[in-house]
């Protein structure tokens, strides 16, 4: 008797040392960390190739009287894509040359104020000319419910009405075919909320 509960005793421990060989127990774990990131959208390039250097190129053209009078504008659908996962964000703008358009044909002055002569909306937000600008804050809180992925944003850059005054400081004293090109550098950032 003794022998047949020893052997069921070792049937029993055989099947639970089977039983505990087969399988395997793994904890996995999911991390979701905050980040944001911002690049060219799906609308850049509408005007071509960009000079070599640059991510997207626009060009503010005045070619008639109302251009002057008026101003011109264009809206570049879809220009940035911005993500920032864990908070809503802002779009931050930085002019180079210290805020200074910088002639690059014409014989028009060297220089000119950014302020005076160009405006950027982001997301249709607008935000005075300066060598730091700031659009937003893009969405209702500063927590993860504002989150975004990929999100692309309208991005609008209008020159400004000129006067006569201005029109002769740009252009300079050139002849009846004479072109004037200024150029500056805007790059941009994303910060959180």
């Amino acid at each position: 008797m003794k022998k047949i509960i020893f052997f069921a005793a070792a049937i029993i421990g055989s099947v639970t040392a089977v039983n505990a060989q087969s399988q395997a127990k793994v904890k996995v774990n999911v991390e979701l960390n905050p980040f944001q990131s911002i690049e060219i959208g799906s609308g850049a390039g509408s005007e071509g190739q960009p000079t070599s250097g640059y991510d997207d190129e626009v060009t503010l053209k005045y070619e008639k009287a109302s251009d002057y009078t008026n101003g011109v504008s264009k809206s570049i659908t879809k220009q940035l894509k911005v993500s920032s996962v864990g908070s809503g964000y802002k779009i931050k703008a930085t002019l180079s040359s210290n805020g200074q358009f910088n002639k690059v044909a014409g014989n028009g002055v060297n220089s000119y104020d950014a302020k005076k002569l160009v405006e950027i909306q982001v997301g249709g937000m607008s935000a005075p000319t300066d060598v730091n600008m700031e659009f937003g804050p893009f969405g209702s809180t500063s927590t993860a419910e504002s989150s975004v992925l990929n999100k692309e944003l309208d991005v609008k850059y209008i020159g400004k009405p000129l006067n006569e005054a201005t029109v002769k400081e740009l252009l300079g004293n050139g002849g009846k075919d004479t072109k004037a090109k200024y150029t500056i550098d805007v790059v941009y950032t994303i910060a959180a909320n």
